[in-house]
């Protein structure tokens, strides 16, 4: 199934062309906040194209119908720049497949997420790196991150964080278990899709001796490990995969939000919610995470004990920490809309971007 999302509100132009430059979003995936974001800002169509097979067996079929599709959608739209995000690296390989077969003058970025770098994928080195040497742009959310690639490949990155876009939200069901509005309880929404770098089972420890808080987990409960679902914790209420509006309803009801990892150079992004819809955050303490979110924030070691104590803290500083919060969101919108007008610039004038490609890497786009 391909899902076709088209912004078509007019957004300000941050380079010096006149013209609208065609852009394509690609993403392989039911759904990517970030994408769907930035398409917005960059005017660009985005295209989120999926199939869902219960057996991995199935994988290559399912790759093979997402490699067809794209160059279908690239020959229909013919655009000027193409993003795709990755993993998997072979979307990208769609994208440079395209501009061989059809000759298109047009210029591929890469939007890089830390799984690119993690199994399956990492057993493809060879295969990613022709792949970000045959690009014009590589981008990721940390420095981490642009640090590892440029003395892997040499290659020029740009660092652009998640954008901090406001919630819209129409009227969500309510929570029959345990509502929201029922002020006898401190709530916390623990964000999560059931990954693997998701501490959950750490986490459950935590709620066991702390029955005055309530704790909402969000995400879709089939990919969940039965042995967290069989728990029984009078205290915690899994919602299940949640539509928009109402995920957005549970995050705006809850007293502070939750979202660890236990992968490095990660950058999170219902951390970011929590920042949108300024609510205290507890996440974990890796270097990105700390130099990103150093104020408004709890930070862990992942571990119950830790998780414990800091809820105890976000409990009794609540106030003071949802005014850190608060300026804090305004601290980094203020920096992100000055390092995305130098982004869309040179992702908009790659002759210009070339230009520094001598010098390894942009600090953070300054």
């Amino acid at each position: 199934m391909i899902k076709k999302i088209i912004n078509d509100d007019a957004n300000e132009v941050y380079s010096d062309s006149k013209e609208r430059v065609k852009t394509v979003f690609l993403v392989w995936a039911p759904h990517s906040i970030r994408a769907k974001n930035l398409a917005e800002r960059l005017d660009a169509q985005l295209y989120l194209i999926s199939y869902k097979f219960k057996k991995k067996i199935y994988s290559p079929i399912k790759y093979l119908k997402l490699f067809t599709n794209t160059l279908l959608i690239l020959e229909k739209e013919r655009p000027q720049i193409i993003i795709c995000q990755i993993p998997p690296i072979f979307c990208a390989l769609a994208a440079i497949v395209h501009r061989y077969l059809t000759g298109a003058k047009c210029n591929i970025a890469i939007d890089m997420h830390t799984g690119a770098f993690d199994k399956p994928w990492s057993y493809l080195r060879p295969l990613n790196k022709w792949i970000m040497k045959k690009v014009c742009m590589l981008i990721v959310t940390n420095s981490e991150l642009k640090d590892n690639i440029c003395s892997d490949i040499k290659r020029k990155t740009v660092v652009l964080e998640d954008p901090l876009s406001y919630f819209e939200v129409g009227k969500g069901k309510k929570q029959e278990k345990g509502e929201l509005k029922n002020g006898k309880f401190f709530k916390i929404a623990v964000i999560s899709s059931f990954a693997p770098d998701e501490p959950l089972a750490e986490i459950l420890d935590a709620t066991t001796t702390m029955p005055e808080i309530l704790f909402y987990i969000t995400g879709d409960k089939s990919k969940a490990a039965k042995h967290l679902l069989g728990k029984q914790i009078n205290n915690v209420i899994f919602t299940g995969f949640l539509d928009y509006n109402d995920y957005i309803s549970v995050l705006q009801g809850v007293d502070a939000i939750m979202v660890l990892t236990k992968r490095d150079k990660t950058m999170l992004a219902g951390a970011y919610e929590a920042l949108v819809l300024e609510k205290p955050l507890i996440t974990s303490n890796w270097p990105p995470l700390k130099r990103y979110f150093y104020k408004g924030t709890v930070h862990v070691d992942n571990s119950p004990k830790e998780i414990r104590e800091a809820i105890e803290i976000v409990r009794k500083r609540a106030e003071e920490i949802a005014k850190d919060i608060i300026a804090l969101r305004i601290e980094r919108t203020n920096q992100w809309d000055a390092k995305f007008m130098t982004f869309k610039y040179f992702l908009e004038n790659n002759k210009v971007f070339q230009q520094y490609q001598k010098n390894n890497t942009i600090q953070d786009n300054e």
